[in-house]
């Protein structure tokens, strides 16, 4: 190379370090890369006097970084440059010059999209490459790294930005970019979301493992998809259906796309049509299918635990029929209404009260305790039964006609046991109505199961 040649190359990198512009040329700001340090006597002075963002990597950690890189990205020495640099930040091994668009995330502060230019730079010794980096972009809240992110926002980014879907872009699980309907969604603005990681900000503590279990799915299948829960930056937690896919982000980069559907519409009706489905419409008790699955359970437990003993109590109302004839079937909807409440209100937790249609109810009563506990309660819900009822014209007074039937490993069906207490429940009417009948054990009943019926008086 020429003395001339040498002295204008000089010249150029001393006219541009000298510069204060806040916007340089790629192509020119090359130029201090010549290895030609003027006047600076070491490379870390050289690199303090570069008028922009500037450091020195090494091995994939900043060996060397300049005031305004300090200040603006928080580097420091040996620090590893992909906990600073998200996104199409060149490959080491590629000793090639490149311009690059990338996340800088400065420690606890906001994430912003930055131009740069990075080169071999063999005077800070073997495998070291000189960074540069621009001023942030204008638009770098709505701007990531990546293949086509050059220039003005193209088709693909506004079609991103502008999906139903909540969508983000990722790379080690913190976010490159999030569209508008990620932002609307989950209520964070775009300087909380670039840079985050998705663990720290959507995912509820209970939800950590999903992220193993997501990662496994797309490595063995391309692509992993499930209903699960998030939260918002209020708490509030949402149902959502989730979909990741891997994607390449540039420089030999790659991350993942994760698209997020809002389903609490859907799983709201999912929870009306079950609660339909297992549910008496106009009471809210369980119905007879909801019963029959809670009784089935209470049996099974009880043969393996033989001292969870439980009872069922089969009721209907008396002269129920005489109210629907007198008032009309609005006033027996009211007393249906309250006595479902009052039945409910007897009841503890664990116990069943169901609707069979009509004015016939059923309970299971679980861990029931001793029959005189059972005697008690069966008293107490005639003593509430049997309260005035105000049905708008005036007040009705009604009783209820009761048979229990006593829990029993014999039972081997809840049919079974279900046909004992309804048996005792006519016994009870038979007998003048307002009562309860207990069913009785009998050594010559069918089936080995009771058969007599043992009386118990009206309600005091």
């Amino acid at each position: 190379m020429s003395a001339a040649s040498n002295s204008n190359e000089r010249a150029d990198a001393e006219r541009l370090m000298r510069s204060r512009s806040p916007l340089l040329a790629t192509e020119r700001l090359l130029a201090i890369s010549s290895g030609h340090f003027n006047s600076c006597n070491t490379l870390h002075e050289w690199l303090e006097s570069l008028p922009l963002m500037a450091f020195l990597e090494r091995g994939e950690e900043i060996a060397a970084a300049n005031g305004l890189a300090r200040s603006f990205i928080g580097t420091c020495d040996n620090m590893k440059v992909d906990r600073v640099l998200l996104g199409a930040y060149p490959d080491a091994k590629d000793t090639r010059r490149e311009s690059f668009q990338c996340l800088v995330v400065p420690p606890g502060g906001n994430a912003v999209t930055v131009s740069g230019v990075v080169q071999a730079f063999p005077a800070a010794g073997d495998g070291a490459r000189l960074v540069l980096l621009i001023e942030p972009m204008e638009d770098s809240a709505d701007r990531v790294a990546g293949d086509g992110c050059k220039g003005e926002g193209t088709f693909w980014e506004e079609l991103f930005d502008m999906a139903s879907e909540a969508m983000v872009i990722t790379q080690e699980d913190r976010i490159l970019r999030a569209n508008r309907e990620f932002l609307r969604i989950f209520g964070y603005p775009i300087e909380a979301c670039l840079g985050s990681a998705l663990v720290d900000l959507i995912i509820p503590e209970g939800r950590h493992h999903e992220i193993k279990m997501l990662m496994h799915t797309v490595e063995t299948e391309g692509r992993a998809s499930m209903e699960t829960v998030r939260h918002t930056s209020t708490g509030e937690l949402l149902d959502v259906s989730l979909v990741m896919t891997p994607v390449r982000l540039g420089a030999g980069k790659s991350g993942f796309a994760v698209t997020y559907r809002d389903i609490r519409q859907e799983k709201q009706l999912q929870a009306r049509l079950q609660h339909s489905a297992l549910h008496d419409p106009l009471t809210g008790l369980a119905n007879r299918v909801l019963f029959l699955d809670r009784l089935t359970l209470t049996m099974a437990r009880l043969r393996r635990r033989p001292d969870r003993n439980f009872a069922v109590i089969f009721l209907d109302l008396d002269r129920f029929k005489q109210v629907n004839d007198t008032w009309g079937h609005a006033a027996g909807d009211t007393l249906l209404l309250t006595a479902a409440a009052r039945l409910r209100a007897c009841l503890r937790p664990q116990d069943t009260v169901a609707r069979f249609g009509g004015d016939e109810f059923a309970l299971v009563l679980d861990e029931a305790g001793s029959t005189q506990d059972i005697d008690c309660l069966a008293r107490r819900i005639q003593n509430e039964l049997q309260l005035p009822v105000n049905i708008g014209g005036g007040e009705v007074c009604v009783s209820a006609s009761m048979g229990i039937a006593l829990g029993s490993t014999a039972y081997n069906d809840v049919e079974d046991i279900l046909r004992d207490a309804d048996a005792a429940m006519y016994s009870a009417k038979e007998k003048g109505r307002s009562r309860h009948e207990f069913f009785v054990a009998s050594a010559t009943s069918p089936h080995g199961m009771p058969s007599a019926m043992r009386s118990v008086s009206e309600a005091a």
